[in-house]
């Protein structure tokens, strides 16, 4: 991947602490959660857009009450869809934490903050000079 690279940011704005995954172009990633109303499980599917937006490209569930939740008026369990944004918000679920996936990586959103806590998602640029700083403090954790 070119310097700079992009990453996925999640600023956990409760605790003041930056979480960033790397984002090769192309590269797509999905939330995983329990709906906090009908208690069923909802897959969120993102991409990067043209314009160095986060595009929520998908929604799938096997629960009509959620679709419904959604808008669709149907019953796929996948709907596709185009909708950008800069940022997306979310809170550390109070029972089953959310659960991003990229690529082979798996993260619970419990590893980002505290139940409650807000979670803030958006694209980021990150210098070398970050990179280096965070490839650094890995090393000193593995000591």
């Amino acid at each position: 991947m070119l310097w700079p690279g992009t990453s996925l940011e999640f600023a956990n704005t409760d605790r003041g602490t930056v979480f960033r995954y790397p984002l090769e172009r192309g590269q797509t990633f999905s939330v995983t959660y329990v709906h906090s109303i009908y208690r069923q499980p909802v897959v969120e599917e993102f991409s990067v857009g043209p314009g160095g937006e986060l595009v929520l490209t998908g929604v799938r569930s096997e629960s009509g009450a959620v679709l419904e939740y959604f808008g669709f008026t149907d019953s796929r369990p996948f709907h596709a869809m185009n909708r950008p944004m800069r940022t997306i918000v979310f809170r550390v679920a109070v029972e089953e934490a959310q659960t991003l996936s990229l690529g082979d990586r798996r993260v619970s959103f419990s590893s980002l903050g505290d139940p409650g806590d807000r979670i803030t998602v958006r694209l980021a640029d990150v210098s070398l000079a970050t990179r280096g700083v965070g490839w650094a403090a890995r090393q000193m954790r593995r000591m």
